[in-house]
């Protein structure tokens, strides 16, 4: 597949921060050189440690808000973790919340939160989840619409042998979630950390 250069950006440089988020077509446009010559330069200057992201799919906004909006599409995305150094899915949520729903204004909030909630766990059937009625599990989330949103990526390495994936911990806007009752991020900080044991389904109220 021929690569589209004006979906290519640098993502993580050390040696180079001012293009982190500048498109490689604009760069080669400046230097007078083909992206992939800027691609290589980069790399090599920075001993093959410079980061670029390439858009392969859903950039078109019009088709990507359509679908959106759509009574029988549900959100999703995964790859089964076959590629966590590559890409991270964690904010698709607070992306949706953020950009689609605060700013573009695509839909109301009520209906965003439907669907990142009741509407997946019908679907699957999951039980007594998706909602906040008396018996069903506490999973509660507590954000700003006003500044909810992504957050910055981290990489991290504590993967065996040394891998790396990516992170999104920090979301800007969630003060409170809580899972099975357990607040895991409270008062805009995570508490996984200071948990004894990870508040997932348990056999004893399942």
């Amino acid at each position: 597949m021929k690569p589209r250069w004006e979906t290519f950006e640098v993502s993580e440089s050390e040696r180079f921060p001012d293009l982190v988020g500048r498109r490689v077509s604009e760069l080669a446009r400046e230097r007078g050189v083909s992206p992939l010559d800027v691609m290589c330069e980069l790399a090599v200057a920075e001993d093959l440690k410079t980061r670029f992201r390439a858009y392969i799919a859903n950039e078109d906004v019009e088709a990507v808000g359509y679908l959106l909006t759509r009574e029988r599409v549900t959100l999703g995305l995964s790859d089964a973790g076959a590629h966590v150094d590559q890409l991270c899915d964690a904010p698709l949520y607070t992306d949706l919340l953020g950009r689609w729903v605060r700013e573009r204004q695509l839909m109301p909030l009520e209906r965003a939160v439907r669907k990142m909630s009741g509407e997946p766990a019908d679907l699957f059937g999951f039980v007594r989840r998706g909602y906040l009625r008396e018996g069903y599990f506490a999973d509660v989330c507590v954000f700003d619409p006003q500044t909810v949103g992504p957050g910055p990526l981290r990489r991290v390495r504590d993967f065996p042998a040394d891998a790396e994936r990516l992170t999104a911990e920090e979301p800007s806007g969630v003060r409170h979630v809580l899972v099975n009752g357990t607040p895991i991020r409270s008062d805009g900080r995570s508490q996984i950390d200071s948990l004894e044991r990870r508040p997932g389904m348990r056999p004893e109220i399942a």
